[in-house]
C-alpha cells in the first residue's frame, strides 16, 4: 500500500488532500501543530526534526509528499515587523524545503511532492504581502527541486488554488464575498474538495512534472 504525509492536515483543504488519498487507497499521515497522526510545529527547525522523525519511525518510505501547512498575516506595509515577516516565510517556504531535506532518502522511486501554493503566488495582492511573496518563493522552490529529484524518478509539482470555502473563507462578510465572486467567471468559490481532486489527479498522472497548476475558477477572466 502506498504511503503519504499530509502536513496541515487536521482541518480544512489539507484533511480534505488526506480524505481523497484515503479513500483512493494511501495510508495517509497526517499532521497538524497539536493534532493528527504526528503532531509538530512547522514553523520551527525543531517542528520539522520531530515530523521527519515520526514519519521515519512509523514508515520506512513515502510515496507522496504534500506540504499544505501555510500562514498569512493580513497587515498594511506600514504595519509590517520583521517577526512577523520571518515567520511567514518560515512557514511557507523555509521549513517546506527542510523537511523534503530530511525526507529525501525516504521519497520512494516513481513518488511525488506537491506543494499547496495560491493564486497570490501569481497575482499580487497587497493584504497580505509576506503570503503572496512566500507562495511565490515556493512555486520556485517546486520548480527547483524537478532536476534535484529527476535521477530518482521522483516528481515534485505545486496547485495554485483561487478562492476556496474554507472556515477562514466563510467568515467574511457576505458583500466581500460577493465581490470576489464577481471577479471569478464561475461565479463561486471553489470546494474544498474540488482541490483535492486535483491534487489526486497531478499524483496520479505520472508525466506531470514542474508545473504550478492553477484552480481558481477563472479569477479575472470574467
Amino acid at each position: 500500500m502506498k504511503t503519504a504525509l499530509v502536513t496541515g492536515s487536521t482541518r480544512g483543504i489539507g484533511r480534505a488532500i488526506a480524505d481523497m488519498l484515503s479513500a483512493n487507497g494511501y495510508t495517509v499521515l497526517r499532521n497538524g501543530r497539536t493534532g493528527g497522526d504526528i503532531s509538530a510545529d512547522l514553523s520551527t527547525l525543531e517542528g520539522v526534526n520531530t515530523l521527519a522523525e515520526g514519519v521515519i519511525a512509523r514508515t520506512g518510505k513515502l510515496d507522496c509528499l504534500v506540504l499544505n501547512a501555510a500562514a498569512t498575516y493580513r497587515k498594511p506595509m506600514s504595519e509590517m515587523d520583521y517577526k512577523h515577516w520571518q515567520e511567514i516565510m518560515d512557514i511557507n517556504v523555509n521549513m517546506p524545503f527542510f523537511l523534503i531535506q530530511k525526507l529525501t532518502e525516504h521519497i520512494s522511486r516513481g513518488g511525488s511532492i506537491l506543494f499547496i501554493s495560491a493564486m497570490l503566488g501569481t497575482k499580487p495582492h497587497a493584504t497580505s504581502i509576506p503570503y503572496g511573496v512566500s507562495k511565490a518563493a515556493a512555486n520556485m522552490l517546486a520548480q527547483s527541486l524537478v532536476k534535484e529529484f529527476a535521477p530518482r524518478g521522483v516528481r515534485v509539482n505545486a496547485i495554485s488554488p483561487g478562492f476556496v470555502d474554507t472556515e477562514s473563507q466563510n467568515s467574511k462578510p457576505e458583500k466581500l464575498r460577493a465581490k470576489i465572486e464577481s471577479k471569478i467567471a464561475l461565479k463561486r468559490f471553489a470546494t474544498e474538495r474540488e482541490i483535492a481532486d486535483m491534487c489526486l489527479s497531478i499524483i496520479n498522472n505520472t508525466y506531470i512534472n514542474g508545473a504550478i497548476v492553477a484552480i481558481d475558477g477563472g479569477y479575472d477572466m470574467k
